[in-house]
């Protein structure tokens, strides 16, 4: 007897039911074990943790948003290598304390929150038990969504703007409401005071509100869009006041010079090569004048290496992209478990230096339950990237969604570039479960034909 066709996957306008009550009792779960892991352990700090503590100690004593420790000789960069936002989130929840209980359960609950939003929006696409499991599933698979609930960084705290980007973008694309755009706007602007990364967002939001304006013919949404340019620029002139530069951040010369420029003179020149011109440049921009001088010093030098490999620049770009959707989260593991790292540095530092063949090395030597469990994360990612894929191109998800999804996703993943790790990937991680529904449609529909 032939199977009967496959039902359309589709946004469905009858009621739809609810999320069951064992997938939210498993979400539950996870981040009651990891949080106890973690009040067992006190693994909160990672390497990039001590910025946002002294930020926020120095919020809490001194009225200072400077990220280093206020004795001693004063570094111009720090006051503006970490925006406010996730200093301030710290000190109001008690991150500064010895025991930082507050921001911990505030960011698991964060997770959930975030996680179930993802939830509400798949029972649009009425999904059976297999793909609530299917969810579930690759949730557990991705360790760093719980290990980042329970550290103190800021990838939850963005991840939950992103959500939120994600849900009322998806409301203004569809709807063009002036609620819904300024809702946009701050939320847009929330991000990019937590991570830089969204700061060359409000571009996009600009763009996006005056296309909307001009559909409908009004004004206020082009009004609305200027939002996040706006504090963008509050935020700049505030920085140039301070640091006598007009920029947003120090972490995009830090990191233009230390991870792209290095990261092509290595593959180009080689790592001594590489690893003479950053201290060189250091050493020349120590020199200039004054703060200004030294950044734009820096950046003049890097662009000048970029402009002369373009092609090996791209190849490390788009490398940086793929890692970013494929990392299992080797750091992630070693530094939340506690367990020790190789005098060599990460597989990542060592990845850029040696290539390929590094990971080789590492493999013949790591341990073999490490190994497994970064397996099995890697399939996770693998399956998940897949899947979002095809979500991005079946029509029968909504328009509206799919380009804010994609744009989201792809938007972070081009700005993370060569740093691309499953950190980076942490804020939009939710996100690539909206493509489990229509995998496994898809799935459905091929064996249906092979039978």
């Amino acid at each position: 007897m032939p199977a009967p066709p496959p039902q359309p996957l589709s946004a469905s306008k009858a009621p739809v039911a609810r999320v069951p009550r064992w997938f939210w009792a498993g979400l539950v779960l996870l981040h009651l074990l990891a949080l106890g892991y973690q009040l067992g352990q006190r693994h909160y700090l990672f390497p990039d943790s001590d910025r946002y503590l002294t930020e926020a100690a120095n919020i809490g004593r001194a009225g200072e948003f400077y990220a280093w420790p206020l004795s001693g000789p004063r570094s111009v960069q720090e006051y503006t290598i970490r925006p406010p936002g996730y200093p301030l989130f710290l000190l109001l929840t008690g991150g500064t304390l010895a025991l930082p209980l507050g921001t911990l359960l505030l960011q698991n609950l964060l997770s959930l929150l975030n996680l179930g939003l993802m939830a509400q929006l798949l029972r649009r696409f009425q999904p059976s038990a297999r793909v609530w499991g299917a969810v579930l599933a690759l949730i557990a698979l991705y360790p760093a969504q719980l290990i980042y609930a329970n550290v103190l960084m800021s990838e939850l705290l963005l991840q939950t703007c992103v959500v939120g980007l994600l849900c009322v973008g998806t409301a203004f694309l569809a709807h063009h409401r002036r609620r819904d755009a300024l809702l946009l706007s701050l939320v847009a602007s929330a991000a990019m005071l937590i991570k830089p990364v969204f700061y060359p967002f409000a571009a996009v939001v600009l763009a996006v509100s005056m296309w909307a304006a001009w559909q409908r013919r009004c004004w206020q949404l082009a009004l609305f869009g200027t939002v996040p340019l706006l504090v963008a620029l509050l935020y700049q002139g505030w920085n140039y006041q301070r640091t006598g530069y007009f920029h947003f951040s120090s972490i995009a010369e830090i990191n233009l010079l230390r991870y792209n420029v290095r990261g092509v003179l290595r593959k180009t020149q080689g790592t001594e090569a590489a690893e003479h011109f950053v201290a060189a440049t250091v050493r020349a921009g120590e020199q200039q004048p004054s703060f200004a001088a030294q950044q734009r010093y820096i950046t003049a030098q890097c662009a000048q290496v970029l402009q002369q490999h373009p092609m090996a620049y791209a190849a490390l770009h788009l490398q940086g992209m793929a890692n970013f959707f494929l990392d299992p989260g080797r750091f992630d593991l070693v530094h939340f478990l506690g367990l020790p790292e190789s005098s060599e540095g990460g597989l990542l530092n060592r990845f850029n230096a040696h290539g390929y063949r590094a990971i080789w090395e590492y493999l013949q030597t790591a341990p073999i339950a490490l190994l497994l469990t970064l397996a099995l994360v890697a399939l996770g990612n693998v399956v998940r990237t897949l899947a979002f894929a095809l979500f991005l191109f079946d029509s029968k998800a909504p328009a509206a969604l799919r380009v804010v999804a994609g744009g989201l996703v792809l938007y972070v993943a081009a700005l993370t570039g060569p740093l691309g790790a499953a950190r980076f990937a942490v804020p939009v991680a939710p996100l690539l479960l909206l493509g489990v529904p229509f995998a496994l449609a898809r799935l459905r529909r091929f064996r249906a034909r092979r039978t």
